[in-house]
């Protein structure tokens, strides 16, 4: 079986510090297509992106959403496979696009799209494997982090489905249960991890955990954050700074990830319960 082709896009906004590493430790083949819809940086992110052969699909700042960037950046894609990732998740290990490459030729007909891990400060990569998601086996979640910074879409199956442009959060998660409401499967993909090196401010992180937390809750029943956990976390944090297993900017940032989380939690919990998966707003 060939070597199956992937058009990779990105979505970029001053992301010169992590860019360049992202793309780095994609080890792509000449085939592969490599996109970046950027929003209007001014360090040297684009400059980074075209010296790595990409094609540069821009969007202003003024109409940007993460469904309307993706769906720029998925039009402009020639593969049967389309690989969405973040200028901040940079692969856990060399052989990431060959994991995909692999799965893809294992996949059932009925897969339309697949997710790799978005590894934590305290994970650790898994060497293989496929897990399978039909009907309602997503009500839990995945288990792990997964979504849009790591994700694999069949193209054919996002022309008939799009991204919703109009929510500020969430359009993977909507996606998935769209898919799978159709009787589609998505693929979890192992051995594709990424780490997550955003760094972003404190008030950023915090904001953008109040958000994930919102979006989640909108179709899952996401884990409930607690005080002692993160305070567990801090200590945990705190050990393995000097270890060099993680920076202080990506511990500070993780603590206001999970104070924001926490705080959005008590803040749905006290609102009418809504069925995970059911009506949107």
């Amino acid at each position: 079986m060939a070597r199956p082709a992937l058009s990779i896009v990105i979505r970029t906004l001053d992301a010169a510090d992590t860019l360049g590493e992202v793309l780095g430790q994609l080890r792509r083949d000449p085939a592969d297509q490599l996109i970046v819809v950027d929003s209007g940086s001014t360090d040297r992110t684009v400059t980074l992106a075209r010296d790595a052969g990409a094609e540069i699909v821009p969007i202003r700042r003024d109409e940007f959403t993460y469904g309307r960037a993706l769906n720029r950046g998925f039009a402009a894609a020639r593969h049967a496979w389309i690989l969405s990732l973040s200028a901040h998740t940079v692969p856990a290990d060399p052989g990431f696009l060959d994991a995909y490459r692999r799965a893809i030729g294992r996949f059932p007909g009925s897969v339309t799209a697949a997710v790799g891990p978005i590894l934590g400060e305290f994970d650790a990569a898994l060497s293989g494997g496929l897990t399978l998601f039909e009907g309602d086996d997503l009500r839990k979640g995945f288990g792990f982090g997964a979504g849009n910074p790591n994700s694999l879409y069949q193209a054919e199956a996002w022309r008939r489905r799009p991204f919703d442009e109009e929510i500020g959060g969430g359009e993977d998660l909507q996606w998935y249960f769209d898919a799978l409401a159709a009787g589609e499967t998505i693929a979890a993909v192992h051995a594709a991890a990424v780490h997550y090196r955003n760094r972003r401010s404190m008030r950023a992180f915090y904001r953008k955990g109040r958000v994930d937390y919102r979006a989640m809750a909108r179709f899952i029943e996401p884990h409930r954050p607690s005080l002692a956990g993160i305070v567990i976390r801090a200590a945990k944090l705190a050990l393995y700074v000097p270890l060099g297993r993680v920076d202080w900017a990506g511990a500070k940032g993780s603590l206001a990830h999970c104070l924001g989380t926490y705080v959005e939690a008590r803040a749905l919990a006290k609102r009418p319960a809504v069925t995970p998966g059911g009506p949107r707003d």
